[in-house]
């Protein structure tokens, strides 16, 4: 039978639980383990795990993921929940929740994979500065963080750029521009073209022809064309007139082309292969 405007206007409205029969029937659910008693505390919660997921937000994770994951929080405190214990619901489901979204953002959220005990300093860096800074009456160094976490200087200045690299840059971030010009994405200006790639492959096979060459010779070239030499302190150093040296640096060139000809040809025959 379908309801009429009216009737749903004087409908009564459904009474949502106080705080303290909230605490009874998560009592009953753990000794009765029932499944509809288990849904409709879930269902009366939401609001107990969408403020918990609200408070973390601002830490740069998806509203709707830390709901989620706050709602896993909360089935494992309906889950676990012993009533004996003379702890409150409510108590031990914030405990669980905050709990389970801490894991979350070390486990999921880093951008690179970073070693647990760093993770737990970066994680507490800010709370132990501000409790050492007013301990101490001013910030504290490298040494005094060491001190406190019971760890290395190096790991605490891990920790620190660690917690920097917590959330990497986007690509499509827009730099900063003056005179009212279109500022760069980051991509602009990070993706190039490196000339010197095709050099690498110049440069390998001219390192094989020179390695082919008599001693002395590639000993020439090494002072001619890398420390840039004149012949007369090439001939000088080696004891001959610099038309010898001339003679020995003409054959040394010839046979690199030579080399690096006969190379290219069969490169180009295993091209066309």
């Amino acid at each position: 039978m379908w309801l009429s405007e009216g009737d749903a206007e004087t409908r009564p409205a459904v009474r949502r639980p106080s705080s303290a029969e909230l605490e009874t029937l998560a009592a009953c659910y753990a000794e009765t383990r029932d499944s509809a008693l288990r849904d409709r505390l879930i269902e009366a919660h939401q609001s107990l795990v969408e403020g918990m997921a609200a408070r973390f937000c601002r830490r740069g994770a998806p509203l709707e993921d830390l709901i989620q994951v706050a709602s896993i929080g909360l089935i494992q405190a309906l889950d676990r929940y012993d009533p004996h214990r003379g702890v409150k619901f409510t108590t031990y489901a914030v405990s669980t929740i905050v709990g389970e979204i801490k894991h979350y953002f070390r486990d999921c959220t880093w951008s690179v994979k970073v070693p647990r005990q760093l993770q737990e300093i970066a994680a507490n860096l800010a709370r132990v500065d501000e409790l050492l800074s007013r301990k101490l009456g001013h910030s504290p160094t490298v040494s005094d963080l060491a001190a406190h976490f019971g760890v290395s200087e190096e790991e605490i200045s891990e920790a620190i750029e660690l917690d920097r690299a917590y959330t990497p840059y986007s690509l499509d971030a827009e730099m900063g521009a003056e005179n009212g010009e279109v500022n760069d994405r980051l991509q602009d200006l990070l993706g190039r073209v490196d000339d010197r790639l095709q050099a690498i492959v110049e440069y390998s096979a001219l390192h094989g022809a020179l390695a082919g060459l008599e001693e002395r010779k590639k000993w020439i070239l090494r002072r001619r064309y890398f420390d840039e030499w004149t012949q007369i302190e090439v001939s000088r150093e080696l004891g001959v007139s610099q038309m010898h040296v001339s003679r020995l640096e003409r054959e040394a060139l010839r046979e690199l082309r030579l080399k690096l000809s006969r190379e290219q040809a069969a490169l180009d025959r295993v091209a066309r292969a």
